[in-house]
């Protein structure tokens, strides 16, 4: 890994400094000078078409920002090893440029190279039912055992509960709602030794940044774009989770949520549902929408014997194994399987009735787990 330029870092800290500026203007304004040294040459009148007032732009052109701030943040980078990921960056993960307002740089601890990984959110209420921390629990070991990178805010109960599930079999990333060096909540302090050697704790907050209410939607933000999908296990009606998924659905990403018996007070996931989130039971449900991101020689299920999946024939057992790899069209199925396409329809046919395969909306066949 490259060598952290600090000069590049320093100017970061230092426009995000100025009162009132935000990652969207420091976005637009690299993008227009060029490069973010090209941000401090700008001729004012440029930077008042951009938008910026009369005291920013004093600011940006004599360099006036908040000295104590920025040395005190860059002293403590260098001193706790924390990794700044720029959005110039090669590092800088490539789904969360995309949303709305992504921000300009973050700090980061661990393994980052879990970035790299494809990622999933799974997200849900801090005063949850035990079945639900079982089942996040459970259901973020089976993804992460599969390739994702499991992504959640650690915060109590359901978060928390996705983090440790992950780290038993792959890697996890928590995105704070604070900064790294104000672990929130105390209680959760004892998992980061174990999180950090599977994966990585980011935040784009200072360093010193309390945990305020008002950092916990911006939080939500980045766990959303980091992701393919969010996950939401349990969640109320006012709640964190429910900001986290409308984010996803801003910025096109997938909607999963587990169903929860009508009385419990952490029902609005079934609201999600009804707004035409997938349902969830398993990881195969999540496993279904994103088969072509996965490492497949590692999604080796060996829990078929709970499937109690019973084979009429040869021919049954040959496409369901191919399927389980990834979904395919009647004549890829035909291909791999060396039979002509008669038979192969009238196969699947039957499977379909049995309910061991699906026909999806872009033509292939993909297993369903029964």
């Amino acid at each position: 890994m490259k060598l952290q330029n600090f000069d590049l870092i320093e100017q970061y800290l230092a426009l995000k400094s100025i009162k009132g500026i935000s990652d969207n203007s420091i976005n637009s304004l690299v993008k227009k000078a060029g490069s973010l040294d090209g941000v401090f040459n700008m001729d004012s009148e440029t930077l008042s078409n951009a938008g910026f007032s009369s005291n920013q732009i004093t600011s940006i052109k004599n360099y006036a920002v908040e000295k104590t701030f920025l040395n005190n943040e860059l002293e403590k980078i260098r001193k706790y090893k924390i990794r700044m990921i720029l959005r110039e960056d090669d590092l800088y993960p490539a789904l969360l440029k995309e949303i709305n307002s992504p921000p300009a740089y973050l700090y980061t601890y661990g393994d980052i190279s879990v970035l790299e990984n494809p990622s999933i959110a799974v997200v849900g209420a801090r005063k949850c039912s035990k079945s639900a921390k079982e089942f996040a629990f459970e259901l973020s070991v089976e993804l992460a055992e599969i390739g994702f990178n499991v992504v959640s805010g650690f915060a109590a109960g359901i978060d928390i509960n996705a983090h440790l599930g992950a780290i038993s079999k792959g890697y996890t990333t928590a995105v704070f709602g604070n900064g790294l060096l104000k672990v929130y909540p105390g209680y959760n302090k004892k998992y980061m030794k174990d999180i950090l050697k599977n994966g990585c704790i980011i935040s784009e907050f200072p360093l010193e940044e309390e945990p305020l209410a008002i950092n916990f939607p911006k939080r939500n933000r980045i766990i959303s774009g980091l992701s393919l999908g969010v996950i939401v296990v349990e969640a109320s009606e006012k709640s964190g989770s429910l900001i986290t998924a409308r984010y996803a659905v801003e910025n096109n990403r997938e909607v999963f949520a587990v169903p929860a018996w009508p009385k419990n007070h952490n029902s609005a996931t079934n609201k999600l549902l009804k707004n035409g989130a997938k349902l969830t039971e398993n990881y195969m449900d999540v496993v279904e929408e994103f088969a072509r991101f996965l490492n497949f020689p590692k999604m080796v299920d060996n829990k078929d014997d709970d499937y109690n999946i019973n084979f009429d024939s040869d021919e049954e057992k040959d496409i369901y194994n191919i399927l389980k790899t990834e979904p395919l069209s009647i004549d890829e199925i035909c291909m791999h399987s060396g039979k002509n396409a008669p038979k192969v329809l009238t196969t699947l046919s039957g499977m379909e009735l049995k309910g061991m395969v699906q026909y999806d909306m872009d033509g292939k066949y993909s297993v369903r787990r029964i």
